[in-house]
């Protein structure tokens, strides 16, 4: 059963959450809510439980970090008596909600407590008041590389774009299709166009190149080319552009490189211009 009652603390009392939700705490957005807590005091009480001879957030770590900066020596808080369990659930539902809150973070925090729980993807699901795919999903950001976090926590890449492209299991094609769908904001149906053809051909059009270009940095990734359907020549896949085309209008396109192949690509450029 829990226990709840409402008091002021003395926030040096305070700890912040050992399993914290959010990694980082966006600085600006935080000495924001500092200057308004300083104008209008805190007015949602933080939700702490008792650990030790001390207090530790439950929910508010964010609200608490502003309390700091605005210099409270006490504020409000509920405390509540509350096992690690409860205290999972009563600060994942405080965050969940929150727009700011990134899939890695979320992934990070899931992962940890199923494995100090031993509990199943079913139950944590349950707890969470979330899908089961909402759960496997996460786990699956949490094995993504570095560098696909990365962009993910960046909102580089979409998450459903992330997890299209984990699918890809050769590491340097995954990491090159990573690159060009941060660099091009590409959606969720263009990255699955890709991880078809990938599964279909094995990168039809595209060679994993066994010689290092010149500049080549070793122990870097090993670049990925693609041949180009305009001239036929082979170019890093960093350095493509995705176009769609229309079928009724694919024919034009083809005429086009023809023309383009058969013809100085100045001429050709300006005759389409004229």
């Amino acid at each position: 059963m829990q226990h709840e009652i409402i008091k002021e603390i003395y926030t040096d009392q305070i700890h912040d959450p050992k399993d914290a939700m959010r990694s980082e705490l966006d600085r600006d957005a935080l000495f924001e809510l500092a200057e308004n807590i300083k104008a209008n005091g805190l007015i949602n009480p933080i939700t702490v439980r008792p650990v030790a001879e001390a207090y530790e957030v439950v929910a508010g770590h964010r609200r608490l970090s502003a309390c700091k900066i605005a210099g409270k020596i006490k504020i409000p808080c509920v405390v509540r008596t509350l096992d690690d369990k409860q205290a999972f659930e009563v600060m994942a539902a405080e965050n969940l909600e929150r727009a700011d809150v990134d899939p890695v973070d979320e992934a990070i925090f899931v992962k940890r407590f199923i494995e100090q729980t031993n509990e199943s993807i079913a139950e944590v699901a349950k707890r969470l008041k979330r899908s089961i795919a909402w759960v496997e999903s996460r786990l699956a950001v949490g094995e993504m590389p570095d560098y696909m976090q990365a962009a993910l926590k960046a909102k580089e890449i979409k998450l459903g774009v992330a997890l299209t492209l984990m699918q890809i299991t050769d590491e340097n094609t995954r990491y090159m299709w990573t690159f060009q769908a941060a660099r091009d904001g590409v959606s969720v149906a263009q990255a699955e166009y890709w991880l078809s053809g990938w599964k279909l051909n094995q990168l039809p059009g595209g060679d994993n190149i066994d010689t290092p270009p010149e500049g080549f940095v070793p122990g870097g990734t090993k670049p990925v080319l693609f041949r180009c359907a305009i001239d036929d020549q082979q170019y890093d896949v960093r350095l493509m552009k995705s176009v769609v085309i229309a079928e009724e209008n694919y024919p034009i396109f083809i005429e086009f490189v023809n023309a383009y192949r058969s013809t100085p690509g100045d001429s050709v450029l300006n005759s389409a211009e004229n």
